[in-house]
């Protein structure tokens, strides 16, 4: 665990009701999002108004551009493109850029709003976003849904993202979550537009509560039918995490193929000294891959489900696999059937080519040869846990409100405003 050099957060242990939208403003809390990591960036301001910055020494205020690197350890930085003048920082300084600009400040291509705060990590600059949670959510909504999807779906992501964020506010690292889909996807100001900001005015103050305590609002794109419970996806129960119909056949994602090539799964399982079979071990009861066995010529490899959508780059583990011969795909086009015989114990699998015949799936795979490929058949995009957002926009399609959404997709929760004690 990183030591905390920012002020923390106080932890959300108490959910309070209260009449809507009561005092609100005055306890609003405020959210630490890390938007940036790496070792230089440029921050600017927008149009007129300077950026207004703490902790460096300076001798103008009208400060337009603010250029900050780290050299060996240490912060150095350079103020309205004079790359001539580079002033270091010293050791664990605090630096704090704002502007009185409603537009927020540049960072790279992307604006915003709150403050921004810099931190020396390992040789690596993290940049940290401090601003209230409904500002927050207003571009999340449209950072997470496309902005012309049906108003109750947005209201839904709105209410799920606040509860997801609020559930992240605990004491132990130098942020509450990151910008990306393994926390929520957040891309500043240019992701605000009039329908998100009405979906999460409209829901102001709006979060889930089962047993009186926020829930862990999980969400992902498209569940392929039938969402995942908790239990299947991370090994811990929540009861209103339970697998539920889906509603998302109209995703693009709710059936798709990848094809990988055997050079690119040499390297990807080169410990074992590449790839030449897997076998399924385990499913869930919704059929996503738990559990699995890769072979290599120098060793078996056994792997979650998890681990092998990210080895592989997979939307889910609603998958199966297929082995088809690069050259025969080729002579053959669409009509490409053919089956292997099934010998668990037999190194040299026979492969027969049967032309009037579909493709007959099985777990475990013959020997891979270079003019192979896997072709991973999926179903559906994400961990498959909570709101399946194409099925949130399916439901609102046909009248549904972003109660009823959230209902079916969390079970038992209780939709209430909050207030932070």
């Amino acid at each position: 665990m990183k030591k905390c050099l920012l002020p923390l957060i106080s932890t959300i242990s108490c959910i309070v009701i209260f009449a809507r939208g009561e005092s609100f403003a005055a306890s609003e809390p405020r959210i630490r999002v890390l938007v940036f990591q790496g070792k230089e960036l440029h921050f600017r301001a927008d149009k007129s108004r300077p950026l207004i910055i703490s902790g460096i020494k300076s001798t103008g205020k009208n400060i337009k551009s603010f250029k900050v690197n780290v050299v060996n350890g240490q912060l150095r930085y350079s103020t309205n493109k004079d790359f001539s003048k580079w002033r270091y920082l010293s050791k664990n300084r605090k630096i704090r850029i704002t502007t009185r600009d409603s537009r927020g400040v540049w960072l790279g291509q992307r604006r915003f709003g709150g403050e921004l705060r810099l931190l020396e990590r390992d040789n690596n600059i993290y940049v940290i976003n401090y601003l209230k949670i409904e500002k927050y959510l207003k571009s999340v909504v449209g950072s997470e849904m496309p902005k012309d999807w049906p108003l109750e779906a947005l209201k839904a992501q709105a209410v799920a993202a606040r509860t997801y964020a609020l559930h992240q506010l605990k004491n132990r690292s130098d942020y509450d979550v990151d910008s990306s889909i393994s926390s929520q996807v957040y891309l500043g100001v240019e992701a605000e537009t009039n329908r998100t900001v009405q979906a999460v005015n409209s829901t102001r103050s709006l979060v889930m509560l089962h047993k009186g305590r926020l829930i862990d609002a999980v969400f992902h794109s498209s569940s392929g039918g039938q969402t995942e419970s908790s239990n299947e996806v991370w090994g811990k129960f929540r009861p209103y995490l339970i697998s539920v119909r889906g509603y998302d056949q109209i995703s693009p994602s709710y059936k798709w193929e990848k094809k990988i090539e055997q050079k690119k799964l040499a390297q990807i399982f080169k410990q074992i000294g590449g790839f030449n079979t897997i076998r399924i071990t385990q499913k869930t009861n919704t059929d996503r891959v738990s559990s699995a066995k890769v072979y290599g010529p120098k060793g078996v490899k056994t792997i979650s489900g998890k681990e092998l959508r990210s080895l592989l780059d997979l939307k889910s583990t609603l998958v199966s696999f297929q082995l088809i011969p690069d050259h025969i795909e080729r002579n053959l086009g669409k009509n490409r059937a053919y089956i292997y015989e099934k010998e668990i114990n037999s190194v040299d699998k026979k492969f027969l080519l049967e032309s009037s015949r579909e493709n007959i799936m099985i777990d475990q795979l013959p020997q891979i040869k270079d003019n192979n490929y896997l072709l991973v058949k999926g179903s559906g995009s994400g961990h498959g846990a909570g709101l399946s957002q194409w099925g949130a926009k399916h439901m609102a399609d046909r009248g549904a409100s972003f109660r009823k959404i959230l209902r079916h997709f969390y079970r038992g929760v209780k939709i209430t405003a909050f207030r932070e004690n």
